[in-house]
């Protein structure tokens, strides 16, 4: 096995911490050896969880932590000790539950202690940890407690063909305490609020979160390298033309002057401002 030091560098729209990321990536020798000469190994180590992520400012010591989860593309769960409990956003992908102890770890807190998980969609990419929470109260979107427990599929061509080559592991019927909100939703720990958005057309019950300042737009919303912001990928989306009806919508929701960053599943987080929304327009 070897570890792989990722150091991560400013961006366009916030500033990042430089630095030895706060877990290790582990990888068998023949893997490292290959990531050493191939030609495309710029593109690979991208794909390790933690490059070029601006988490920074999600992160506070004892409150907040984030773990970020490998696959084809860095899954990110966020973890917060709020006022009377720890609830977790998003559960990520490969690696998942050793990823979140891990995170769980920086707040003192164990698996245990997570008692609300906050999904804003049920895509493979975001529920990897279910199993490690199952003891937790799930929330999400009315649309989509079917698709998280196996009673429907995903509409989208990616997900619906992924899903074709290797079944999702999904809860079933009874496997996990669901609560569902059909509208837009406060949930009060506290002092603490987590607020819920109703985002449709991603997937059939896509939400976003708002905690503590931080938008969590899951997959509501997206990044591209060359093109920055902008709404759901069509190709993974059930209806693309509603999640992007949906996403303009959203901003006249929010609680002025609530929202400091966005996030999205996948760790590419910006500051709210104009400029991010003149660019997830686009």
């Amino acid at each position: 096995m070897c570890a792989i030091e990722v150091r991560l560098r400013p961006t366009t729209y916030g500033r990042v911490a430089t630095g030895r990321v706060s877990f290790s990536v582990l990888m068998r020798r023949p893997v490292c050896r290959w990531l050493s000469y191939a030609p495309l190994a710029i593109a690979a180590v991208a794909a390790v969880p933690g490059c070029r992520r601006p988490v920074a400012p999600l992160i506070q010591p004892g409150s907040s932590a984030i773990a970020l989860t490998a696959g084809p593309n860095t899954s990110m769960v966020y973890l917060a000790r709020l006022d009377t409990t720890v609830v977790a956003v998003d559960l990520g992908w490969w690696g998942a539950p050793g990823a979140v102890r891990r995170a769980l770890l920086e707040l003192d807190a164990s698996p245990a202690q997570v008692t609300h998980v906050f999904l804003t969609h049920s895509h493979r990419d975001h529920v990897g940890a279910w199993r490690l929470l199952r003891g937790s109260q799930f929330h999400l979107a009315a649309g989509e407690r079917a698709p998280f427990t196996g009673a429907s599929r995903h509409r989208g061509w990616v997900p619906r063909t992924a899903e074709a080559l290797k079944p999702t592991d999904l809860p079933h019927p009874g496997d996990l305490t669901i609560r569902t909100f059909s509208r837009d939703t406060a949930f009060a720990f506290g002092a603490d609020t987590v607020r819920a958005y109703v985002v449709p057309g991603h997937t059939a019950g896509s939400a976003v979160y708002l905690v503590r300042g931080v938008l969590f737009l899951g997959d509501a919303a997206t990044y591209h390298v060359w093109n920055g912001f902008g709404p759901a990928v069509p190709r993974h989306s059930d209806d693309p033309e509603a999640a992007r009806r949906n996403l303009r919508a959203l901003w006249a929701r929010l609680p002025p002057g609530e929202v400091r960053y966005v996030c999205t599943a996948h760790a590419h987080c910006a500051p709210y401002s104009a400029a991010f929304l003149r660019d997830v327009a686009r």
